[in-house]
């Protein structure tokens, strides 16, 4: 009886092993064809020779669109807003844009997109500087254009959650809920830790 309990044992085992041995052989082939191919990838688009930027890649900043800077600047707004910015619809990789545009072209758009950045980065900042002085409405002003333009810092979307959740207004905290939902953001932790935030704000209104 423990004979042939102990033989289904070591029978089981061995099949087992064997299981994780081939799954692991997959895996690794698996892994293998993609590191292939990434680097297969990555030396066609090096090899790019450069090419012009699109002209309507580059972005300009409209700042009759927003309120009155204050005086002095002191979020550097219009400073941001008169470099040379480039705005992407979609995130492309850097693969995708040597292949369109050549290696030796990176480092620039790279530079203009963070420029682009920067202009988001620095309407956010003047955004808060307006709650904080209970302007509301300019704040919204504000975020609402930065948030059009496919802003990725999530205060620019936790300010306008603040505000429309001071005023109880649920309808537009849904509005909010669906573009943060519906915007390709590059870091997927950034998205779900706005959808969280938003829908707590929702619910705190539901339950009050």
């Amino acid at each position: 009886m423990w004979f042939q309990i102990t033989a289904v044992f070591f029978v089981l085992l061995f099949w087992a092993i064997f299981f994780v041995a081939i799954q692991s052989a997959r895996m690794k082939r698996k892994q293998f064809k993609l590191t292939q191919r990434f680097l297969q990838e990555e030396d066609a688009a090096n090899s790019v020779r450069k090419q012009p930027l699109d002209p309507e890649l580059f972005f300009t900043a409209d700042l009759k669109e927003l309120p009155p800077l204050p005086e002095g600047d002191p979020h550097k707004v219009e400073r941001a807003a008169n470099r040379k910015m480039i705005r992407f619809d979609k995130p492309m990789s850097n693969i995708e844009l040597k292949k369109r545009y050549g290696r030796l072209q990176l480092e620039y758009l790279a530079h203009y997109e963070e420029n682009f950045n920067d202009y988001l980065r620095c309407l956010t900042k003047w955004a808060e500087a307006l709650i904080k002085e209970e302007n509301p409405a300019d704040a919204l002003r504000i975020l609402h254009y930065a948030i059009a333009l496919g802003s990725e810092f999530r205060n620019t979307y936790k300010f306008a959650a603040d505000i429309y959740a001071e005023a109880k207004d649920a309808e537009n905290l849904e509005e909010l809920l669906s573009k943060v939902v519906f915007h390709s953001f590059r870091d997927p932790a950034t998205a779900n830790h706005i959808i969280t935030y938003v829908q707590e704000k929702i619910n705190t209104l539901r339950t009050n």
